[in-house]
């Protein structure tokens, strides 16, 4: 399998260097309009490449024309400067710069999968999409992925227990509108009530407003201290080039353009999504308390109000 990236700035970086540890990858190619930085990055991946034990892919630098032949595009470019704590700061710059990018791709490959990365994320996901013109399930966005693990994280530390027990997806825009379904809570397989009875035997209850703040703030609390996010939105990357190559079938929480699904036509959002050889296999809709599908819509149309200012959509 050949994956290409796009930019090869903080986040393009992290992605190449943490693919080249997937091992169904044969080939992975750095792709940036500074083409000295990109080959700069993979000559010293490969100097480190003879150090490491095991498998490792081909490395490779270059301009679009590169994409040519790859199964999977990940697209980190454009601006990821952010204010205010408001992604949608940087809403027309990066849809001018993916229309500009994805034109240009276009002329190499039109059948890759292609996994955004940038924001904000479901907006140019839509963007790309109508751009690309390919199938809606073979332009995914990252989405509520890593907002769903950082709630997941931030649950397991509060309570001391796995992160492997917890199950809470995590819904709408990667953004201030994402819905946590907290009617589909469970730990072991219990839902959160039954969980914090069995442990402390009477009746108690999570901060829930205080659990959504901290996870929604979990981003911009890394972007204040290191100045950008990488780490975890590499790794959400990695985790969907995974299971696309090994054809998992792992139903994951991610951005596309919703058909019809929860009533939702024309609008990326992130829903559970069965992840496989094709993209986005399946989308199977899970049960939401009327107040969580409230939510959920209202979300949807912060994106769609967004996509509708860009003219992605009338």
């Amino acid at each position: 399998m050949k994956v290409a990236i796009i930019g090869a700035g903080n986040v393009g970086k992290a992605v190449f260097h943490d693919l080249q540890h997937i091992n169904m990858i044969g080939k992975i190619t750095l792709i940036d309009r500074n083409k000295k930085k990109a080959e700069a990055e993979v000559v010293d991946a490969k100097d480190a490449a003879i150090l490491w034990e095991g498998y490792r892919p081909k490395l490779d630098f270059g301009g679009y024309e590169k994409t040519k032949g790859a199964d999977i595009i990940v697209y980190t470019a454009g601006s990821s400067k952010i204010e205010n704590e408001d992604r949608m700061e940087m809403l027309h710059s990066n849809c001018v710069i993916a229309e500009e990018v994805f034109t240009e791709i276009n002329r190499y490959n039109q059948d890759a999968i292609i996994i955004c990365v940038t924001n904000p994320l479901d907006v140019i996901t839509m963007k790309i999409q109508q751009v690309t013109g390919r199938a809606a399930r073979k332009v995914i966005g990252t989405g509520t992925l890593l907002d769903t693990a950082r709630l997941v994280r931030i649950v397991a530390e509060l309570l001391d227990i796995s992160n492997q027990q917890i199950y809470i997806p995590v819904v709408g825009e990667h953004g201030a509108s994402a819905v946590s379904l907290l009617s589909t809570f469970r730990i072991m397989g219990m839902t959160m009530d039954d969980y914090l009875k069995s442990v402390i035997d009477t009746d108690a209850d999570l901060n829930v407003k205080a659990l959504e703040n901290t996870f929604k703030k979990g981003g911009w609390k890394i972007v204040s201290g290191k100045g950008y996010t990488s780490t975890g939105v590499s790794a959400a990357v990695c985790r969907l080039v995974a299971n696309i190559a090994a054809d998992t079938r792992e139903i994951l929480p991610v951005s596309s353009v919703l058909q019809g699904e929860y009533g939702v036509r024309g609008v990326a959002a992130s829903v559970p999504s069965v992840i496989g050889r094709n993209g986005i296999e399946e989308i199977h809709e899970v049960m939401m308390t009327d107040e969580e599908r409230d939510s959920f819509l209202i979300s949807v149309d912060t994106i769609r109000q967004a996509a509708k200012s860009e003219g992605i959509i009338g």
